[in-house]
């Protein structure tokens, strides 16, 4: 399905009208949590013995929505859609008939927010392009899903905006999240909100590229970490602080740039490189607008560490 009509159906769904009304400020997050709530029991009630079916449909289309209008939104309008998206995941969707919570796919709806995490996913691996439906079905390493390359100076200028906007949201997002971080030795269970996994994808690819910062400076790369620092600098350095880890498979490791190190998370040694790379790209860029931004990224990323 190509990139016009997938998009296409998404507008036109009842929960993108819904969405819509909230950015554009002409209702709340919180009619919009209980028209979606709403929808999610009718489709029960309507769908019966294969209730199943039906309640995960709201709960995709409410995702998508969200991916699309944070790709069109710039940064400073996406305060609404996280408003949305941090009160719907507080609740939690119950069956009348037997008092339990309705699952989909064996996650609670909305508390585990069953089709977000895919759907984050692939539009995250996207870059800005097209919808190729269906990308996950296994873990693969960042840039492994797509010939698009957010280090390429090149890129397409509205895949690089709609990438850099993405990037941006599931920052502010991650700072909204609720987070208790684990003492040693236990293991984390994070918000599903919290998309500190992928800040490391991203700041990897641009701050611990073989390429040097000075040469993507002027990236989709570089623009998408400027916006996980400047939005979510406090989220990333509490990770820092909390020695935050991740399993191999999940790709959390170095970039190539220091594939000697043995990093499997946040470090301080880490945050100390991503500080002198981003001091390395901010000192050879020559456009105003991302000069702008990698100081601002800078700033956000030395308030954090003082408190």
């Amino acid at each position: 399905m190509g990139k016009e009509n997938f998009i296409r159906q998404i507008e036109n769904s009842v929960e993108f009208k819904l969405l819509e009304k909230v950015v554009k400020e002409e209702g709340t997050a919180q009619d919009a949590v209980q028209d979606v709530i709403n929808l999610t029991m009718r489709a029960l009630s309507i769908h019966g013995p294969n209730k199943l079916a039906g309640i995960g449909l709201p709960d995709y289309n409410v995702s998508l929505a969200v991916m699309e209008l944070a790709q069109r939104l710039e940064p400073s309008k996406h305060t609404k859609l996280v408003e949305f998206v941090f009160y719907l995941q507080k609740q939690v969707a119950v069956d009348p008939s037997t008092n339990e919570p309705l699952k989909v796919q064996g996650d609670i709806l909305w508390t585990d927010m069953p089709s977000f995490g895919y759907t984050e996913l692939e539009t995250w691996y996207e870059f800005g392009g097209d919808y190729k439906g269906n990308l996950i079905l296994q873990f693969k390493q960042p840039g492994g899903l797509t010939d698009v390359d957010p280090c390429d100076a090149t890129l397409d200028p509205e895949q690089r905006k709609r990438w850099a906007n993405l990037n941006a949201f599931l920052a502010q997002l991650t700072q909204a999240a609720n987070i208790s971080y684990p003492p040693p030795k236990e293991e984390a269970r994070f918000s599903p909100l919290d998309k500190s996994l992928r800040a490391l994808w991203t700041l990897t690819m641009a701050l611990e590229s073989e390429r040097p910062p000075a040469l993507l400076a002027n990236t989709a790369a570089m623009e998408a970490a400027c916006q996980w620092f400047i939005y979510s600098a406090e989220r990333l350095w509490a990770n820092v602080l909390n020695d935050r880890t991740y399993p191999e498979a999940a790709g959390a490791g170095p970039g190539k740039r220091y594939k000697e190190h043995a990093w499997a998370g946040y470090t301080h040694e880490r945050w100390g490189n991503w500080e002198d790379a981003l001091k390395e790209a901010w000192e050879s860029c020559e456009d105003e607008r991302m000069g702008k931004l990698i100081d601002d990224a800078m700033s956000s990323l030395r308030k954090a560490m003082i408190g």
